[in-house]
């Protein structure tokens, strides 16, 4: 085939490849746009909930039977939601500084034209610089139009001088002086406009919607016979005439072309090629662009009386920049009614413009065809039809077209602006909440695009998305249901079953999630949703039927994965639940692994859990909580506190207050069982109020029982039983006979077996008031309280030190409590006595030592007023020939008090 040359030989080549590169790479970026916009307008997240299951921390031996330490392990479910429409603004500035480039090549390419040709050329710049209302973003006041009388006057004024007085200026230099004046009028925008830069280019893409569905015309008009072209090359471009294909191939090949373009606008723009395969005209009107390169040197004698080649080349980059950012932005934005209106109009300027040429073609050039001559050589030099008759025919059967339906490709695209329109505003609204002027503006919006394209579901989403954020549920769901009327939509489906989150709302949620299934029976998302609908119900059955064709759609979601292992967990199906995470072993997914983290706990796999590396945000996500809240579980359970200082640090963040109160539980819990116990108790008992204090009440009692402080623990107990925890009554009982007090076990331990009639086995000996052998105090610091008692027959002044940073990290020793105590009274130091017996005696009050040795320190301090509710409460706790022992010593030390302070006379 012969090479023809593109351009003239003055044609700056490396500016023209430089302007191809940018070409190439908007049409790259607007492939991405295409492919990414659905996710990034609409994009599918997940909702995370927790639901409690009942875990233990530590056991405490009784008898034949073990004393739970409960706390709540938390599954994490997921289902999903659609969020948007979303902005795009990184897309807006794309589509704008293609447009910049685009207007900077267009005049550039004008000031060489003729005069005619010039006028043209600058009336398209100013109405494009009129359609971007850029007076609106307040550069010198939102009423006037100054900034557009300053765009017009220099952008048009230098075009004018350049084409008047400067015709011997290359093409490279026009391109810069005019690349210079619009980047400088946009860094005044910029900087003069009190909006932010994200604003701005979406001002002015959604402004620009119409200028930009222009250029897509414009160029679908050049290039609508370029497909026949391109026929007629394949059956004629042969270098013999056995290799060319003649009349009757080029007549089919066309009519099958044509029938197709028929076909997509007869069916309303829907038209499948293959299963699941539709056409799209943008591949055909980008393949009919490739071929107009080729033939732009070879259509020179149709418009060189107008524009010279050199210019046209240029003309056609700046058209083909323009509307490709427009495609780019439109799918960016998932602005459908525009993009079918472009769409519709490409298949009508590419059949009917195409059919014309058919016609110009056969009746110039049919015979050679049938000689089997090289006709696309002279394609363009016409012996019989003029070229422009080609045109005229073409365009009046696209106004006939147009006419016919009334104009409602052009209702379309105004119904996409209108969208934009709707969006901008939208985003005004939630920046100022209580504005409700932008509120009822945007939804007008909306409602305009709806009149104009009333099938478009783009604008209803854009309504739903206002409704959200006011908090309009009811609104928000009526019109989800009018988008589905207009367009079935599995993301539509999917946001409309998450209006229902409550748990009265099962049925209609079913209802809603079998109407998508009906519509979309193979979507993994629906049938994941189904899945864990049916998981609330006693229907497991079902929960594993959807699980399976929601895993057979797309195993790679981990959604229904980590769902699955939940309800497992939740039934306690513990083996199937180990089964299922080796099977699908995902630890990139947070919400799965820490699935896996309740099953270790579960298990007594407490190492397991602990040793687990986490990767949170400073402001924690719904998994990372759990995953750090059971970090601290299995760290309690182990006596370690390896995670408290990460947990103290996420409770100071703001955005965690939702998590507030567990993580406070987690952190108290891990002081508790640590060598440090007095602040974790102090957290747990700021806990215990209002319907979970019970609960609260039970962890410190059964750590009250662990420390051996039996009559203390039965006290803590029955606080948790008056706030209605029935759990308390077992561990009661058992506290009670440790405490030396058979008869109110007996009594405890009667309602306990009516509240919980499985737990009547384990009483069965408290009943029959046997004694039971209690288990082994813990005492964590027992090695330290020894050290600190050597050490106070070489150094007394350390020996304190240590006594008062004992007592105060371990109050509950009572041992090293009364320890500590009489060391100082020995140093006649009753009032240091006196505090640490005070303070102890808060977190272990029924302690009959700590009652007698806070007593007589009261005494030796004279501080006995202080005393008198302890020594009344001594009276009900010690036998009677006890208390008059105890009491003989405590007058002989309140009286040793008083004659050390008596006055010498």
């Amino acid at each position: 085939m012969r090479e023809l040359p593109l351009v003239k030989p003055a044609t700056p080549r490396g500016l023209l490849w430089g302007l191809l590169g940018v070409l190439f790479a908007a049409l790259g970026l607007a492939l991405y746009f295409y492919f990414a916009g659905p996710e990034h307008t609409l994009p599918v997240g997940t909702i995370a909930q927790l639901t409690p299951v009942p875990t233990t921390i530590a056991k405490l031996p009784a008898g034949t039977d073990t004393l739970a330490l409960p706390a709540n392990a938390y599954l994490v479910t997921q289902t999903y939601d659609v969020a948007g429409p979303m902005l795009w603004p990184a897309a807006a500035g794309a589509w704008v500084v293609l447009l910049g480039i685009g207007l900077a090549v267009w005049l550039a390419a004008i000031s060489q034209l003729s005069r005619l040709a010039f006028v043209a050329g600058a009336a398209a710049a100013i109405f494009l610089l009129m359609s971007l209302n850029m007076d609106l973003l307040g550069i010198f006041g939102e009423q006037d139009q100054y900034f557009l009388m300053l765009s017009i006057a220099v952008l048009i004024g230098a075009a004018f001088v350049l084409h008047a007085f400067l015709e011997g200026l290359s093409f490279g230099w026009r391109l810069v002086l005019f690349a210079v004046l619009v980047a400088a009028l946009g860094a005044l925008l910029l900087a003069k406009t009190r909006h932010p830069a994200s604003f701005v280019v979406l001002h002015l893409a959604a402004y620009g919607t119409l200028a930009g569905a222009a250029a897509i015309a414009l160029l679908a008009v050049w290039l609508g016979g370029e497909l026949i072209y391109g026929l007629l090359w394949l059956n004629t471009q042969g270098a013999t005439q056995k290799g060319r294909f003649g009349l009757v191939p080029f007549v089919l090949s066309s009519a099958l072309l044509l029938g197709i373009l028929l076909m997509y606008y007869w069916n309303a723009g829907k038209l499948a090629i293959l299963p699941g395969v539709y056409l799209n005209p943008y591949l055909l009107l980008l393949a009919a662009a490739a071929i107009g390169w080729y033939t732009l040197p070879l259509r020179e004698p149709t418009y060189r009386a107008w524009v010279p080649r050199q210019a046209a080349t240029w003309l056609y980059v700046a058209l083909l920049l323009v509307a490709i950012g427009t495609f780019g932005y439109a799918s960016a934005t998932l602005n459908e009614p525009l993009l079918q209106a472009t769409r519709d109009f490409v298949a009508l300027a590419l059949g009917a413009l195409g059919l014309a040429f058919f016609l110009y073609v056969m009746l110039n050039f049919g015979t050679l065809i049938k000689q089997r001559l090289q006709v696309h050589r002279v394609a363009y030099d016409p012996r019989r039809m003029p070229f422009y008759m080609m045109y005229a025919l073409g365009i009046g059967i696209i106004v006939v077209v147009l006419m016919r339906n009334q104009f409602d490709l052009y209702d379309r695209a105004r119904a996409g602006q209108y969208i934009q329109f709707g969006d901008l505003t939208r985003l005004q609204s939630e920046q100022q909440p209580d504005n409700l002027y932008l509120a009822l503006l945007a939804e007008r919006y909306y409602a305009e695009a709806d009149q104009l394209d009333p099938l478009n579901a783009r604008a209803a989403l854009g309504r739903a998305a206002l409704y959200q954020a006011k908090s309009q549920r009811q609104n928000e769901i009526n019109i989800l249901r009018s988008t589905l009327r207009r367009e079935p939509n599995e993301k539509v489906w999917l946001r409309l079953a998450a209006r229902f989150d409550q748990p009265t709302d099962f049925f209609e949620r079913q209802q809603v999630l079998r109407q998508g299934l009906g519509a979309f029976p193979a979507s993994g998302r629906l049938n994941a949703e189904m899945a864990q609908l049916y998981s609330r119900s006693s229907l497991p059955d079902s929960v594993l039927h959807y699980y399976g064709r929601a895993t057979a759609a797309n195993d790679a979601d981990p959604v229904p994965h980590t769902n699955w292992l939940a309800f497992l967990l939740k039934n306690n199906q513990l083996e199937g639940a180990r089964a299922s995470a080796n099977d699908n072993p995902n630890p990139k997914w947070p919400a799965w692994q820490n699935n896996t983290l309740v099953l270790d706990l579960l298990r007594g796999r407490y190492q397991q859990v602990a040793d687990t590396k986490l990767a949170v945000d400073s402001a924690l996500t719904v998994a990372q909580f759990a995953q750090l809240y059971h970090l601290g579980l299995a760290e309690a359970a182990r006596h370690d506190t390896a995670a408290l200082p990460l947990v103290q640090n996420l409770l100071r963040v703001q955005a965690n207050d939702a998590y507030a109160d567990q993580l406070t539980f987690v952190g108290g819990l891990q002081l508790l069982r640590s060598a440090r116990p007095a602040p974790g108790f102090d957290q747990l008992e700021a806990l215990a109020t209002g319907a979970t204090s019970g609960y609260y009440h039970q962890v410190l009692g059964i750590y009250l029982l662990e420390r051996g402080l039996y009559a203390s623990a039965a006290a803590r107990l029955a606080l948790a039983e008056q706030a209605g925890n029935t759990a308390a009554l077992l561990p009661r009982a058992y506290a009670l006979a440790w405490a030396g007090q058979p008869d109110s076990a007996r009594v405890v331990a009667q309602r306990a077996i009516v509240a919980t009639p499985a737990s009547a086995s384990s009483l069965r000996g408290i009943l029959a008031g046997a004694i039971l052998p209690a288990p082994k105090a813990a005492r964590p610091l027992a090695q330290a309280y020894a050290n600190a008692a050597s050490t106070a027959a070489k150094d007394s002044k350390a020996a304190a030190q240590q006594y008062q940073k004992l007592t105060q990290a371990d109050p509950f020793d009572e041992s090293g409590v009364v320890q500590a105590s009489d060391f100082f009274t020995q140093r006649q130091d009753p009032i240091t006595a006196y505090e640490i017996m005070r303070r102890a005696l808060s977190y272990n009050p029924e302690s009959v030592a700590l009652l007698q040795g806070f007593v007589l320190a009261a005494a030796d301090a004279g501080l006995e007023e202080y005393a008198t509710t302890s020594f009344a409460k001594l009276g009900t706790l010690l036998p009677s020939s006890e208390y008059i022992t105890f009491r003989n010593n405590y007058d002989k030390r309140r009286a040793a008090h008083r004659a050390a302070v008596a006055p010498w006379n």
